[in-house]
């Protein structure tokens, strides 16, 4: 018996190879699982990030880091960020109850379709914001519509859609209820194909419907790297994965974006990051049906016409053409709107006349998940790895201290005047500032975003002055304002929409050039701004505030905290009425608690030297903003 006890273990030692083949076997496969799982396909020669996951351990785990793996997911408990905890909040005198059920995510609402519960069958975005999708079915389909609100991760509470997009304040319920079949699915998935059925299952239901697949919720290895199935096949020869590893392989059968040229390297991203339309517009319903033939390593103008100023399609009926897409650029085709980086990129002098491309700075497999930018490509030290003569002597390059933000490459190159969501992002396009051209357009400009009390004149004598050379004037603002106004100021009050959000969020930012005490007159016109009509803008002035309060209390703290931008009761009148009378009790609070702690400000600025403002011509300005009514989704 002891000869007996002592065998057991070997015999356990003896069987663990088979065990692990069995269990290999047998076991649950992660890489079948996946493919079989509903809104998974594996057509076209994509087999999942799974799949590579088993050659690829270190960049499948760096990828898993990033956003773009949580593009689109299931819901869960490890996926849904949103507060679904019971607890009602209103909005536009609706009442919503986000609340789970096990693993079950739900919200009950009214959205015009009487009192129900809606389940969470999508989920969408995590980073700054996650929004929900509810799964319906239609005939021999199914689609999944965005319900009404998102959880903004970084404020951590509930908003509603009619709250956070480019859109005039309205009570509707319905207006953003956007199906992930037909917008989401093209960006925020690996090879979509939509598989758009028709339009009802029978006449009197006109509903569009469904049946949508992709190579994987999220932005996957394949998105990037092409379809995988025949690298895969190949490298199960060890002999070839050696050669690989030596660098001897021929076709490995797989894209890798370094490898690519320019054109074809911005490709890559370009496919998602950069608005577009198929090549024909007869194409339109084949590509609802079937999804983008474009693959990594292709050109993608050879597929698709990324959007632009002008951009036409035809009319009602065929009558003429129509520009939808001009309210997203400025007056000079710069984009104005996020998801546009590869318009901006492929409009730089860095990429025309140069080498640059995506991945010149961004990087998938390193650095933070937040810009997919490795620590030496922050800052100036990205533009400073093709112009290091300039960072051998900035100053001598901008005239403005080395230290300072008038020296940072970005800021004045790259300015922050693109809007996406409650946040105000980096413009792609390099370009000069030109204060003077911007006035003229009716664009922001790197200068005024960051001088807040000087006019777009005063900047172009002072670029002229700082470069010696004859100044190029303004011949007017585009938003009919004063020439000699602050640009800040103007823009705030006369320009549209995008105009105004841009310089809202200016002026909360850090390293503007004023002094915190100078800022009394910045506060101002922020608080006037909180009974502006568009809900998003009014959320961005208090975030604004905030962080000038933040920055110099003056005790504003608790009025700030009190005050919200939407207003959760119903009635556009009511809800205006009361949104003007407590921005202008916090004007009047501030005015009583800014002596000796802010500076008055200088003459023209249209706030007195006790920073009372001046409302006749603010009221000017504001009526310049009537024939810009505006409204821009994603």
């Amino acid at each position: 018996m002891a000869s007996q006890g002592r065998m057991l273990p070997l015999l356990a030692l003896l069987g663990a190879p088979l065990a692990v083949v069995l269990g290999l076997t047998l076991g649950h496969d992660p890489v079948a699982y996946e493919a079989s799982r509903p809104l998974i396909h594996r057509e076209d020669g994509f087999v999942g990030s799974e799949r590579c996951r088993q050659c690829h351990l270190e960049q499948h785990a760096s990828w898993s880091r990033t956003w773009h793996r949580t593009m689109t997911q299931r819901p869960g408990p490890d996926t849904v960020v949103g507060a679904f905890d019971g607890r009602p909040v209103r909005f536009y005198g609706r009442e919503f109850v986000p609340r789970r059920e096990g693993d079950r995510f739900l919200l009950e609402l009214d959205d015009g379709e009487g009192r129900r519960v809606a389940e969470v069958a999508l989920v969408t975005g995590s980073h700054r914001y996650q929004q929900y999708h509810e799964e319906l079915r239609r005939g021999d389909g199914v689609v999944y519509r965005r319900l009404p609100l998102l959880w903004h991760r970084l404020e951590r509470r509930w908003m509603h859609l009619n709250d956070v997009f480019l859109s005039p304040d309205s009570d509707g319920v319905r207006e953003h209820a956007a199906l992930w079949n037909e917008n989401c699915i093209f960006c925020h998935t690996t090879a979509p194909r939509p598989g758009f059925l028709h339009y009802g299952s029978h006449p009197a239901n006109d509903a569009k419907t469904f049946d949508s697949e992709t190579a994987e919720l999220g932005i996957a290895c394949e998105a990037c790297h092409g379809p995988g199935r025949r690298h895969a096949e190949a490298m199960t020869d060890p002999l070839a994965r050696y050669e690989a590893h030596l660098g001897e392989a021929g076709d490995l059968a797989i894209v890798h974006p370094d490898h690519l040229d320019k054109a074809r390297a911005a490709a890559v991203c370009g496919q998602c990051h950069g608005q577009r339309l198929p090549r024909e517009l007869a194409q339109v319903e084949a590509w609802l049906t079937k999804g983008p033939e474009y693959r990594s390593g292709d050109r993608l103008e050879d597929h698709v016409a990324p959007l632009a100023l002008g951009t036409t399609v035809p009319g009602p009926g065929g009558r003429g053409t129509e520009r939808p897409f001009d309210l997203r650029f400025w007056a000079d085709g710069t984009a104005r709107l996020s998801a546009y980086e590869y318009q901006g990129l492929t409009q730089s002098p860095c990429y025309q006349r140069g080498e640059m491309h995506c991945g010149s700075c961004h990087r998938m497999h390193s650095g933070e998940p937040a810009g997919m930018l490795p620590h030496a490509m922050k800052g100036d030290a990205a533009c400073l790895q093709c112009h290091a003569d300039i960072g051998r002597d900035v100053s001598a390059h901008t005239r403005h201290a080395a230290d300072g933000p008038g020296s940072r490459c970005l800021d004045c190159h790259m300015p922050r005047m693109v809007y996406g969501i409650l946040e105000v992002h980096r413009s792609h396009r390099v370009e000069v500032p030109d204060p003077a051209r911007a006035a003229e357009l009716g664009r922001p400009d790197a200068c005024t975003l960051c001088h807040l009390d000087k006019s777009p004149v005063w900047c172009a004598e002072e670029l002229a002055r700082l470069w010696g050379r004859e100044p190029r004037l303004p011949a007017r603002r585009a938003d009919g304002a004063p020439l000699g106004l602050s640009g800040f100021v103007a823009s705030l009050h006369a320009g549209d929409a995008v105009q105004r959000v841009v310089y809202a969020a200016a002026a909360g930012r850090p390293g503007v050039a004023l002094a915190p005490e100078d800022k009394g007159f910045v506060r101002v016109h922020l608080m006037a701004m909180l009974n502006d009509a568009y809900p998003s803008l009014r959320r961005m002035a208090l975030r604004s505030l905030r962080a000038l309060e933040a920055e110099l209390p003056v005790g504003l703290d608790e009025d700030l905290s009190a005050f919200d931008p939407t207003w959760r009761e119903a009635g556009e009148a009511a809800r205006m009425a009361r949104l003007r009378r407590e921005s202008l009790g916090m004007i009047r609070t501030l005015v009583g608690r800014a002596p000796g702690r802010l500076r008055p400000p200088p003459p023209g600025l249209l706030v007195g030297a006790d920073l009372a403002p001046d409302l006749p011509a603010i009221i000017e300005l504001l009526k310049l903003q009537s024939h810009k009514v505006i409204a821009i989704g994603e």
